[in-house]
C-alpha cells in the first residue's frame, strides 16, 4: 500500500488516541513514525499496525478497520481529494456504481497501486448488490468504514447484510447495502 494509507492510520490513532500510542503502536509493528506518501510500502507494514493496534488499544481489528475506513473519507478523501469525490457520484449508489473508474484515474498517478474491484447491482430502490474483490485479505470491515463514511458524506442512512461465501461461486465479499436519505 502506498505511504499515504499508513499516514491516514497515523493520523486517525494520534487524533483518537494521542501521540504516545501511535509511538506504542508504529514502535511494536516495527513500522517507521512517518510515511512518504507517494512511495509503495510492503502490506505487511499496514497489517502489522492494525495488529499491533489491536494489542494496544483493546479492540478488536473489525473496529478499528471500520474507524479507519470512516475517517479516510470523512478526514482524508474530502478534504484533499474533494474533487475525485465530487466527480465520482451525485448520491452514495451512484458513486459506489463508479467506484471501479475513479481508482483507475487514481492508477494514472500511482503506478504500482493495486486497488479492489466493486460490482454493483441496484437490486431495487435503496438496495444495491454489492461483490468486493480483492487480493488483500481481511479489508471488508475497512470497506463497511468507508461505505458509512460516504453515508454520512451524502446524508444516507447506510446498512449492511452479508452473504455467506458459500451461497455465491464468484472469489469475491458479497453484500447487501440498504441506503436511504436521511431526513
Amino acid at each position: 500500500m502506498y505511504g499515504m494509507v499508513n499516514q491516514a492510520v497515523r493520523g486517525l490513532v494520534t487524533e483518537k488516541f494521542g501521540a504516545d500510542t501511535w509511538t506504542k503502536i508504529h514502535t511494536g509493528a516495527g513500522a517507521p513514525e512517518n510515511f512518504s506518501a507517494m512511495q509503495p510500502y510492503d502490506d505487511a507494514v499496514t497489517y502489522n499496525l492494525v495488529g499491533k493496534a489491536v494489542e494496544v488499544l483493546g479492540l478488536p481489528a473489525e473496529a478499528i478497520l471500520a474507524a479507519f475506513g470512516q475517517y479516510w473519507v470523512s478526514d482524508i478523501a474530502t478534504k484533499h481529494y474533494d474533487t475525485m469525490m465530487a466527480s465520482t457520484g451525485r448520491d452514495f449508489a451512484d458513486f459506489l456504481a463508479n467506484l471501479d473508474h475513479m481508482h483507475q484515474r487514481i492508477r494514472v498517478t500511482f503506478p504500482d497501486y493495486q486497488p479492489p474491484s466493486f460490482r454493483v447491482k441496484n437490486l431495487e430502490p435503496g438496495k444495491l448488490q454489492v461483490d468486493y474483490y480483492s487480493h488483500r485479505p481481511g479489508l471488508l470491515p475497512f470497506v463497511e468504514g468507508l461505505f458509512m463514511g460516504l453515508g454520512v458524506y451524502f446524508k444516507e442512512e447506510i446498512s449492511f447484510e452479508h452473504i455467506d461465501d458459500t451461497a455465491h461461486r464468484l472469489p469475491c465479499k458479497r453484500m447487501i447495502v440498504w441506503h436511504k436519505a436521511l431526513s
